[in-house]
């Protein structure tokens, strides 16, 4: 695996591993809105960033069809992002909606992670040129999401 897949593929790691941090602080009772606003925002980034950089030049070599399944999934996290984030706007949010709602995203990640994985960073790893996946790696870092991205998918 290369150094993009790798960097990649801990993200998901990472964003796993912080939603986890925003669930355990529920069951002890505390809604940590900025510890899930800081998970969403890395997944958001990491979204954009396979969206924009990734799939592009994975399309053009030919994986038109396992995109397509990813962008729909994108987009479905997304959406479960924003009802997350509408919970978490009102005064006194419901911790069982939360719950259930952070739940529905962990489940939607670890599938769609591993599908990204197995199928996709290896066909990036084989098939995308040294400059393609150099500017991964570049909007990997960078950390910025463009003022008004949303997933492709993702309802408006």
């Amino acid at each position: 695996m290369s150094g993009v897949a790798t960097d990649l593929k801990s993200e998901h790691h990472s964003i796993d591993e912080r939603l986890a941090e925003f669930v355990a602080g529920l069951d002890e009772g505390e809604v940590r809105a900025a510890s899930f606003r800081a998970s969403a925002r890395e997944l958001r980034h990491h979204i954009y960033v396979e969206e924009a950089h990734l799939f592009p030049p994975l399309r053009a070599a030919g994986m038109i069809p396992p995109v397509l399944v990813m962008l729909r999934e994108h987009g479905e996290i997304w959406q479960t992002l924003d009802t997350v984030e509408t919970f978490l706007a009102e005064d006194q949010p419901d911790v069982a909606s939360l719950r259930r709602e952070c739940e529905r995203l962990a489940a939607q990640l670890a599938a769609h992670n591993l599908k990204e994985e197995q199928i996709l960073y290896p066909a990036a790893d084989e098939s995308l040129a040294t400059e393609e996946l150099e500017q991964v790696a570049i909007s990997l870092v960078d950390g910025d999401l463009p003022g008004g991205w949303r997933a492709e998918m993702a309802p408006a």
